[in-house]
């Protein structure tokens, strides 16, 4: 059986203390249990009655949840919250789904339960599965960190409902009107992010416009979340842009007016992938589909920045909207990215910078291996320590890795023992646990030593 979306089940959710509930099925509380312990926090349990019931929480009932959720985490405390129910396919068999949290600031996990994988045929055996949430140390929102609906959505407009579609919606177009396209070379990387759960450092590229003579509609896009900063030459009017990428795409710099068609992946996109390189061949349809004509030129971004059109003489006036800075778009609760993310832990408190002593106690920990039979040559000086404590950390609390933390980025991490290894995309990174003894991490695996400075 396939189990139906999270955010599915949680719109058929009605109150056990609301309607006769059915005895939870013993290997789901079995399972949980096993994994909670017997003293976490039950933040509710709700039954599924019927495919037909189209039940979400009350809005004080949510907001008991997500405190209870909260409070547990905050706390240390291991919890749980879940729905189930049997019948929910064509079997009599209960599947459940909800979340968990571990002891201790442990992790938290989206699970699911199926008493009977198999669509309730005899050889059925339950199945309990658990997938990481990606959480920040110190607080939990449900919805944010990992996409638990507990409300019921606003009602969607019919105009919002059109948006949905690969369309401008009542945008006129002159017939001089030109299509103009960009192409990133992936961009500049910023510290602070637009959007956490990729993994993915945000991108910022400047595009400046100079299309003095005909109305001009711009198409960009990029594989990487990035933030497309709008500037144009006196004169230039920009009636139009489409973006769209991979992950999340913002655009800056544009007056309140200016329509913009934001098309991602990562969004349920409204149009067909057409974020640069091998995707060029999208272009000409797309443009067609949204502006009647196909592209008229493609430019292609240099370190960062790209020149839609001549070369800008120097009086001419640049021009750019405050209505829409880049900033508007940073996620503030965020680690800034690569170095600075962890800078900011040593300044929170969360790490320390590693000493010699840290490295010393690390190989003192590991087993020795057993002494070659061979003679020392005279002379020869004894092996060093492998320097791995230049430019590492040292975790003191729990701590999400930044994003960007690849190449020379990377960075290496003591996790003593009592304290959790980061949550989150170590990137190239290496994490030297003192709770295991293991290094993990793709430089541990090469076999290689990083060794680079801070």
């Amino acid at each position: 059986m396939k189990n139906p979306p999270y955010h599915a089940l949680l719109a058929l959710i009605i109150l056990c203390f609301a309607s006769p509930c059915p005895a939870e099925q013993p290997g789901f509380e079995h399972r949980l249990l096993g994994i909670v312990g017997e003293t976490a926090i039950n933040c509710g349990v709700y039954h599924l009655k019927n495919k037909a019931a189209n039940y979400y929480l009350s809005d004080p009932e949510a907001a008991k949840v997500s405190q209870c959720l909260a409070d547990a985490y905050q706390n240390g405390r291991a919890f749980y919250v879940a729905v189930g129910g049997s019948g929910i396919g064509s079997g009599d068999y209960y599947v459940a789904k909800g979340l968990l949290g571990l002891p201790n600031a442990g992790g938290v996990y989206h699970f699911g339960y199926n008493s009977s994988p198999s669509n309730g045929e005899p050889i059925g055996e339950d199945r309990f599965g658990m997938s990481l949430c990606h959480t920040f140390p110190g607080a939990l929102d449900p919805e944010k960190d990992c996409g638990m609906q507990l409300k019921a959505p606003p009602p969607v407009s019919a105009e919002l409902k059109g948006k949905n579609r690969c369309e401008f919606a009542n945008l006129k177009l002159s017939d001089d009107v030109v299509v103009w396209a960009a192409e990133p070379d992936s961009g500049r990387k910023l510290e602070f992010q637009i959007e956490q759960k990729s993994g993915h450092q945000t991108r910022q590229v400047e595009v400046l416009a100079n299309q003095t003579k005909k109305p001009l509609a711009l198409i960009l896009g990029n594989y990487e979340p990035t933030i497309w900063n709008i500037r144009w030459t006196q004169g230039t009017d920009i009636i139009a842009v489409v973006v769209g990428g991979y992950y999340r795409q913002a655009v800056a710099g544009l007056p309140p007016g200016v329509p913009i068609l934001n098309s991602t992946e990562k969004n349920v996109g409204r149009c067909d992938d057409f974020y640069g390189g091998s995707d060029i061949k999208t272009l000409n349809p797309l443009s067609r589909r949204l502006f009647d004509r196909p592209v008229e030129k493609v430019y292609v971004a240099k370190n960062g920045n790209v020149l839609l059109g001549d070369e800008v003489v120097p009086d001419m006036k640049i021009l750019s909207s405050p209505a829409t800075p880049s900033d508007s778009f940073f996620d503030k609760d965020a680690p800034r990215a690569g170095r600075a993310g962890l800078e900011d832990g040593v300044k929170k408190g969360l790490l320390r910078k590693a000493t010699k002593e840290d490295a010393i106690a690390w190989f003192a920990e590991l087993p020795k291996p057993k002494p070659k039979d061979v003679p020392s040559i005279a002379g020869q000086a004894p092996p060093t320590l492998p320097e791995i404590y230049r430019g590492a950390y040292v975790v003191l609390k729990p701590f999400v890795f930044p994003v960007g933390l690849f190449g020379g980025d990377a960075a290496r991490f003591f996790v003593p023992r009592g304290v959790s290894r980061p949550s989150g995309d170590p990137g190239h990174s290496a994490i030297y646990d003192f709770n295991t003894l293991k290094c993990t991490g793709s430089v541990c695996d090469s076999g290689v030593i990083l060794i680079t400075s801070p």
